[in-house]
């Protein structure tokens, strides 16, 4: 019995430390003219899911580090919450955490100039979108400031061009594990305890 509690403790926690971001959404787009500063530090892209769904399987900190932007004039913003990253003030490489909860992500895109805004899966209330990168397909790219679960960038309101670089952010999440894979590590533990203790009184 004791061997069995030991066993489901470890593979609850192996099961939490395993679990990540995922997306889903239609298969991958392609695109051209990504440039700025963001390739400086996640190389050349040009596929992505376009309004990728993100979605956590378990509760975690979420870290978000803000990659750049292109040269275009337009305002951006990233929202997660109380959060916001602003291509206009945030200095490129500053990174932030937020705790999220097992689900889809909130957050939002927004072109200030236009008003336009993108939330997580879409739809966009105008030409304004976003595309998700895997972050360990570009992780040789950017070695400066980390590597990340996925890339995000967004394509403001500016409809002469849909390079996905207006606002480019790395996310990575630390899963928490749930109570329940606590009680089981404890039981895990408690039975590795007990299991030491006979051992001594025997010996």
């Amino acid at each position: 019995m004791k061997k069995h509690l030991l066993a489901l403790g470890l593979a609850a926690m192996t099961t939490a430390a395993s679990a990540q971001l995922s997306v889903s959404g239609p298969d991958p787009s392609g695109f051209t003219g990504y440039n700025g500063t963001p390739a400086t530090f996640t190389g050349t892209l040009s596929s992505g899911i376009l309004n990728g769904l993100l979605d956590a399987g378990v509760g975690g900190t979420l870290s978000i580090t803000f990659l750049g932007k292109d040269d275009a004039w337009h305002h951006n913003t990233l929202s997660f919450g109380e959060l916001v990253i602003d291509n206009k003030s945030t200095t490129v490489g500053s990174s932030f955490t937020t705790n999220v909860g097992a689900g889809l992500l909130s957050f939002l895109f927004k072109d200030v100039t236009d008003g336009e805004t993108v939330p997580n899966g879409g739809p966009s209330s105008g030409y304004a979108t976003y595309t998700v990168v895997d972050g360990k397909a570009v992780a040789s790219g950017n070695p400066a400031f980390g590597q990340y679960d996925f890339i995000l960038g967004f394509n403001d309101g500016h409809i002469y061009d849909a390079d996905y670089d207006d606002l480019v952010v790395g996310i990575s999440l630390v899963p928490i594990p749930e109570p329940e894979t606590y009680a089981l590590m404890l039981a895990g533990l408690g039975a590795m305890g007990f299991m030491a203790r006979r051992r001594q009184r025997r010996d």
